[in-house]
This record gives structure tokens, sequence and C-alpha cells, in this order.
């Protein structure tokens, strides 16, 4: 290797296996392999082990598979279909926030888990009322829990040895296709709009793939946007600064009325907020890749079945790009700010065709929730709080919870 490595833009990674490990830091090596040369990279072992939770959604199909199932799924996601899900998220928050007490103290992570999760039954799958939400609530989250564990493990244990993990795992996944099953018989008796009356109507779609794709969206949809939320009321609740200026953001543009996705437009900071949020505490936190066959990066060569690891935590507190990269700072995405980070340098939602499909969805939701919630209440540490460490699970999460005290 020649000089580029020393420079710390490709770094080697030491391992015990054979397989050689690369972390990537620089945008345009980033560019190559989620882009420009994304033919030569699949996502591997860590399509492998979600595969058996997912089975062949869009987040663990490879190739042409991969293809026509985010192109049969991209008119879910189109401006005007978000739009249309807009008065939901409006609809399902209020409601949540209207449980609330001034002064009492709330598992804030839970209930954004739960909102979420109501949110994309309703727009995706058209599903109004769920019998036991909690019960679907606790399936997706042991089943995150159980293939964090597996993916990060060197060596996961067969699934087939009872252990109490893989048995807490099979009966989540046990109820995560019944809901799914259910959904799809639900959908085939109603004529609404909803991503899965779309993919009901694609020709040579098995039902099996609909419910992989369903159980995909209801682990994948909702619980990295309710955990980015998570953070972002930790991350105003060390900055009074901030929240003040963004109350005064909200109290220009929306006044005492009512909001509307229109207001969206008009919320610049409100935007800013969220983006640096993302910045310091991306959801997803990891990518990887795996070289298929021999390729150049940045003009080096490397082998095939090379694993590459692009880390959006580290790159985006990287000084070279960010300046006061520790810092909660809003201002650095305002227009003229923005354009000085390169393109390749902030991945939030990753990169090339397998980049998150929902992502204007999922930033509509998150500022509708945001500024209803800051409409209602402020929100500080409880006491009890434990410090807030950063838990880098399936998604980055706030490790054991965050509970806060509801102030009018």
């Amino acid at each position: 290797m020649t000089s580029v490595l020393h420079l710390g833009d490709i770094v080697s990674v030491r391992s015990s296996k054979k397989t050689p490990s690369y972390i990537l830091n620089h945008p345009e090596a980033i560019r190559e392999v989620l882009v420009s040369k994304e033919q030569s990279f699949r996502k591997g072992r860590s399509s492998r082990i979600l595969r058996e939770t997912v089975g062949q959604g869009i987040l663990t199909t490879e190739g042409e598979k991969h293809g026509r199932q985010r192109q049969s799924m991209l008119p879910a996601f189109h401006k005007q279909r978000i739009q249309e899900y807009a008065p939901i998220v409006i609809e399902q928050a209020t409601r949540t926030f209207d449980k609330w007490q001034d002064g009492e103290e709330r598992w804030i992570h839970r209930d954004f888990m739960t909102l979420t999760l109501t949110v994309i039954l309703e727009t995706l799958f058209g599903s109004k009322k769920m019998e036991d939400p909690e019960k679907i609530a606790r399936a997706v989250e042991e089943t995150i829990q159980y293939t964090a564990k597996r993916m990060y493990s060197p060596i996961p244990l067969p699934k087939f040895i009872p252990t109490r993990g893989n048995l807490r795992h099979t009966q989540s996944m046990r109820v995560l296709q019944e809901t799914a099953k259910s959904f799809v018989q639900q959908q085939e008796k109603r004529d609404s709009p909803s991503l899965l009356r779309h993919l009901l109507e694609e020709e040579g779609v098995e039902e099996q793939e609909l419910i992989d794709q369903i159980i995909t969206m209801l682990i994948a949809g909702h619980e990295t946007t309710a955990n980015a939320l998570s953070w972002t009321w930790y991350l105003l609740s060390q900055h009074p600064e901030v929240e003040a200026k963004w109350r005064e953001e909200l109290h220009r543009v929306l006044g005492d009325r009512p909001l509307t996705y229109e207001d969206l437009t008009n919320l610049a900071y409100t935007q800013q907020i969220w983006q640096e949020s993302l910045r310091l505490y991306p959801p997803a936190w990891m990518i990887l890749r795996e070289a298929n066959e021999d390729v150049d990066i940045l003009g080096e060569h490397f082998s095939r079945h090379s694993i590459f690891m692009i880390c959006p935590y580290s790159l985006h507190r990287n000084p070279q790009y960010f300046y006061q990269q520790e810092k909660f700072m809003p201002e650095r995405f305002a227009d003229q700010a923005a354009k000085s980070i390169p393109r390749y340098a902030y991945l939030p939602f990753g990169a090339g065709s397998r980049s998150c499909i929902g992502n204007q969805f999922a930033s509509m939701e998150a500022m509708l929730i945001m500024v209803l919630l800051a409409q209602r209440y402020r929100l500080v540490l409880a006491p009890s709080q434990a410090p807030i460490q950063a838990e880098p699970s399936v998604s980055l999460r706030i490790k054991g919870g965050l509970k806060m005290v509801v102030k009018k």
C-alpha cells in the first residue's frame, strides 16, 4: 500500500481473520464504494445475518432482485404520497401527546417507538387499529436486540440450539410473521392506497416476499426514527440556547395555529436541528461492504472479499469536514454553511442505490413530531436518568433508554 493509507483515508484493521478489513474515512473513497463502483460490492455478512430475521426484504437482497424491490416501493415514497401521510403523523402524534401530563416522568424513547410504529402501520400498511401494539413493539425490540448480538458476535451460535435468546427470537418472529400475514389478508379486502396495496398489485410477488417486506419495514421503518428523535431531545435538553432560538422560529412561523405539512418549508431552523442531530448521532452508524471482485479505490488495489467499513458516527465528527465537530451547532446546516460540507462526508441515510428509501418520509415524520411536541411541552432530563451513553445496536440508541420530565 502507498501513502494514501498513511494519511488515514483508508485504514487497515488488524484482525485475526484472514479476510483483510479497512475503514474508509475519505468522501471520495466512500463515493467509489457506495456509488460509482457499487456493482463491485455486496453487503456481505451483515445481510446474511439480517436475512435470518427479515428474510428476502429490501435490506438484504442483492443485485437485480434488490433493484426490482426498490423500484416497486419507490411510489410509496414520492413527494406527493409523503404529503398525504403528513395528516396521519399529525393525528397520531397529537393523540400521543394528549395523554402526557405536566410534571410527569416518561421513558421518552418508548413513547417515540410506539408512536413511529403506529405511524408506519397506518401509512404504509393501511392499518388504523392494532389489537396489541405493545406485543408487536416487544417483538420488534427483541428481534433487533437478537440480530445486533449475532451481527457483532465473532461466532454466532446456530439458531437450532435451544438457548434462551434463540427461543425468544423464534417466538418474536412468530408474532411478526402472524402480524404481517394479517396485514396482507386485511389489505386484500380494502381498496385504500398504501405501500402494501401497491405491492399486492405487483405481478410475480409471492406472499412470503410481501411478508418479508412488511417485517423489514416494521423493524427498519420506525426504530431508527424513534432513536433519532430521542437523541434530538437529549441534545435540546443540553443546549437551552438552541431550544430558545428554535421556539422563536416556531412562534414566528406558526404562532398559535395548528401545524400543517406546508409549514415545514418555512421551518428552516427545525430542519437544521434535525440534520445536526443526525450528524452527531446517526441511526445508521455503520455501513459494511464486501468486495465481490478485485477493485481499485483511490488508486489503490484491493482483493476480492476485502471488507470495507464506513462509520458515519466517526465520519460526521471528522475535524477536516466539520468545524468544532463535537459541538451541537444546527447553524452549520444553514444554506451557505452547508455548501462547505463535502457531499460524502455526511451520510445519515447512506448513499447510492442502497441509501435509505424512506429518508424523506422519516425526516417529514420526525420534524412534524418535533414541532407538535415543542408546541405543548419542553423536556428536561429526569433526575434518575443514568449518564447518557451511545449503544451501537442495529441502529444507534441511548443505552438504557431516555427518561425525561414533561413540562408545559
